[in-house]
């Protein structure tokens, strides 16, 4: 017999083989299998991930959700590998546009996409610097880049 977090795994995916997408609320889940929300949260962290084949997005509080996403396994793999070797670990702010339009001479985003990345950066890390910075900014546009991006494919 398995533990609560492959019980949990299970109805999921189970519910994943009908319908390619599913929202739930956190709280209601968790009361169904009588645990802490937290173990709902462990199970989408460690069993759901975008290599996996799962988009997971997640709004917290009291009208708060759970959406899983079944990525189609052509499109996710290679997908993610390309985001990952053309994103290196650490990004300063020059390299972005230079990744930016790498990602979109292979059309993995278009224009639009493009600018709303830049936008976002622009807002958020125009005043950040040095390597603690770098790391987050590739891990921000990495991110931001495989939502967009698999969003497109859908």
């Amino acid at each position: 017999m398995g533990n609560l977090a492959d019980f949990i795994e299970q109805y999921l995916r189970n519910i994943l083989i009908t319908q390619r997408k599913v929202e739930l609320q956190r709280r209601e889940l968790a009361k169904m299998f009588r645990c802490a929300p937290s173990q709902i949260n462990y199970v989408l962290e460690t069993r759901f991930t975008f290599e996996k084949g799962y988009l997971v997005e997640s709004k917290r509080g009291g009208g708060g959700f759970i959406r899983i996403t079944l990525v189609p396994q052509d499109h996710s793999l290679d997908f993610f590998q390309t985001i990952e070797s053309l994103i290196p670990e650490k990004l300063d702010a020059e390299v972005v546009e230079e990744v930016l339009e790498k990602l979109a001479d292979r059309e993995l985003l278009d224009s639009t996409d493009v600018v709303l990345c830049r936008e976002l950066l622009e807002k958020y890390f125009s005043d950040l610097h040095g390597e603690s910075a770098a790391i987050l900014r590739a891990k921000l546009v990495k991110a931001i880049i495989l939502v967009i991006g698999f969003k497109n494919r859908e």
